[in-house]
């Protein structure tokens, strides 16, 4: 039931960036797009981004190549900036400095997200 009332709560509050994703043809990032989602990201990346489902001001994105989860990315909704990005046991990988280089040069598109609504 608390999952039912959480999946809820992260749909009402995150549910204008879904579908939203990029890529620089190599690494491709999206929106986690639910809880269940975000608890799947935790597991596998062995780190604790399965609770950031009720941060009011972060959006949690995933960055994969090949499917293949590469790192998992928390950007601030109040400054649109890259607050954190880690790959597995929170180290950052050999894509960190481009995984946060193709957040940084998309945010535009999480900004209009948030304009229309």
């Amino acid at each position: 039931r608390k999952a039912i009332e959480d999946e809820k709560q992260y749909l009402k509050a995150k549910g204008i960036f879904f579908g939203l994703a990029f890529t620089d043809s190599l690494i491709c990032v999206k929106v986690i797009e639910s809880v269940e989602e975000m608890a799947e990201e935790g597991r596998t990346m062995h780190h604790c981004v399965g609770g950031y489902h009720n941060k009011a001001n972060s959006l949690i994105l995933s960055a994969t190549i090949d499917g293949k989860r590469i790192e998992t990315i928390e950007v601030s909704l109040k400054t649109l900036k890259v607050v954190q990005s880690r790959g597995v046991c929170n180290s950052n990988t050999e894509y960190h400095d481009r995984i946060v280089n193709l957040v940084n040069s998309n945010v535009n598109l999480i900004r209009q997200r948030m304009e229309v609504a």
